[in-house]
């Protein structure tokens, strides 16, 4: 089998896994052979793609994870928000995952817009429980984990949906009433003698970050419980690569680079390496194009995460990416879950915009000649860059030519560093401007300054682009996860 992009499905294509939506109010077997009308309604109610039959991938072999049957229970726990039974299938989760002589999480979830909420915590109580599994938890921790991230989100029944699916970006009001959901469910989870403290705590702070810029408390590091971070790093995982209606899914690999750029600013290194571990970068049945392009179909892993062993599909010839030598210096450039965003003519793309869809202006701040450089590469294809070389001349350029959409600014500067540069901007009246300190100064105290001159993020040097880029995105389009 292998997976196919909403977009790409067509009539008369075999499916060879059940699409079932909650309840089974929609059910489309394994073995249908797909109509126009299939088609147009999996693509209408935002379905991911679906898993085909071929003979390219008559070979794939994709495990589930965990039982379809116990998939489908924790989704309607979740949806209830009945915490006993959530409690009977984070055992059987467990059970399951925990008997398993080796864990791949390959599978990539079929589920509409209307059923995410219930499938993303499901979906993170997989990944966190054999994420939990390959750092060496023991049975009682992994089934504390289970219950703690089936409950995460339990509070965002109490947020209005007209914001949890709003497209676009939040206003800093419907952002503030986002973010009080985890405590919601804290509180949901409060007086229930089943849920220990260890479990309300974990939910309670699976939005921290390690350099203290998530919420609700502002921990960092050690403050914040092993299982939040575990929970944390997997629900940005899933929700990179889910499809919801104000943002298209991020590919695997994309997932994998933003989790690792955000080691030790938003995520625990070990939790991270653990993701990388259980979780391929390119799971079996994706499409992939390579970068003499030529295109496959992953049909295995190999021991070597980002070079697996593919099928070309030209040839249907079999490449072991890791040691073929004809290939060593081929590399993969897209994977298929990419394919659903489609790249625009620019002229077509020009004739969309409006006053309102103007290209936004980032100025970055930096000393350094070479980070300007470097920054500016990242992100100026999508954004209008205005580079400086000090925090003053920041300050002039604000005051006397134009009020840019986003400030990435370096703190160790001379005459002027960027907290004093930032606190300046905000005394002179701009207080509304984002602000990403991107900087090699990672202690706490130089972190606690930046948050209190209110800067949105807090980017380490050297940053990959691919997370610079996305992070620059989340603060200017909006966030990740709701």
């Amino acid at each position: 089998m292998r997976f196919v992009p909403a977009q790409s499905l067509v009539p008369g294509m075999i499916l060879a896994r059940n699409i079932i939506s909650r309840k089974q109010a929609f059910m489309l077997a394994k073995g249908t052979q797909l109509t126009a009308k299939y088609v147009n309604y999996l693509q209408g109610k935002g379905y991911l793609g679906a898993y085909i039959e071929d003979d390219l991938s008559k070979d794939v072999v994709i495990h589930e994870t965990i039982e379809t049957e116990t998939f489908e229970a924790g989704v309607e726990a979740v949806a209830e928000g009945n915490v006993d039974d959530i409690i009977d299938v984070s055992q059987s989760m467990v059970n399951q995952i925990a008997s398993s002589s080796a864990i791949s999480v390959d599978m990539v979830d079929l589920r509409s817009y209307d059923d995410y909420t219930f499938h993303h915590s499901v979906n993170v109580g997989i990944y966190a429980v054999a994420v939990g599994k390959e750092m060496g938890l023991s049975y009682e921790e992994l089934e504390e984990l289970a219950v703690a991230a089936l409950c995460h989100d339990l509070g965002k029944s109490k947020i209005p949906a007209e914001i949890l699916n709003k497209p676009g970006k939040l206003t800093d009001e419907e952002y503030a009433t986002i973010k009080n959901h985890s405590k919601f469910s804290y509180d949901i989870l409060y007086d229930n003698d089943a849920i220990s403290a260890t479990v309300r705590q974990a939910v309670l702070m699976h939005h921290e970050n390690e350099n203290g810029t998530g919420y609700p408390l502002g921990r960092t590091g050690d403050e914040i419980p092993k299982l939040a971070k575990i929970i944390h790093a997997c629900d940005v995982y899933d929700a990179l690569t889910s499809k919801r209606s104000y943002k298209d899914p991020y590919p695997h690999e994309k997932a994998h680079d933003y989790l690792e750029g955000g080691k030790d600013t938003l995520f625990d290194h070990s939790v991270v390496d653990a993701i990388h571990a259980v979780i391929p970068a390119y799971p079996p049945g994706i499409d992939v194009k390579l970068s003499n392009g030529e295109e496959a179909i992953v049909i295995d892993q190999s021991d070597q995460p980002r070079r697996p062993i593919i099928r070309l599909k030209h040839r249907n010839v079999k490449v072991d990416l890791s040691n073929d030598h004809a290939y060593r210096d081929i590399t993969i450039v897209a994977s298929g879950i990419a394919t659903i965003i489609k790249d625009e003519p620019v002229e077509v793309l020009n004739e969309k915009r409006n006053t309102e869809d103007r290209r936004k202006l980032v100025m970055i701040v930096d000393d350094s000649p070479i980070s300007l450089m470097q920054t500016k590469a990242a992100i100026g294809q999508d954004y209008e860059v205005v580079a400086i070389a000090n925090g003053i001349e920041a300050i002039s350029f604000i005051k006397e030519k134009s009020v840019p959409d986003l400030i990435i600014m370096d703190v160790e500067m001379p005459v002027l560093n960027g907290i004093s540069a930032v606190r300046s901007i905000r005394d002179s009246g701009f207080t509304e401007i984002p602000v990403i300190f991107l900087t090699a100064s990672c202690d706490r105290e130089t972190v606690m300054k930046g948050k209190a001159v209110g800067a949105s993020d807090y980017i380490i040097k050297p940053a990959s682009p691919t997370y610079l880029r996305e992070r620059v995105m989340i603060t200017l389009e909006g966030e990740i996860d709701r």
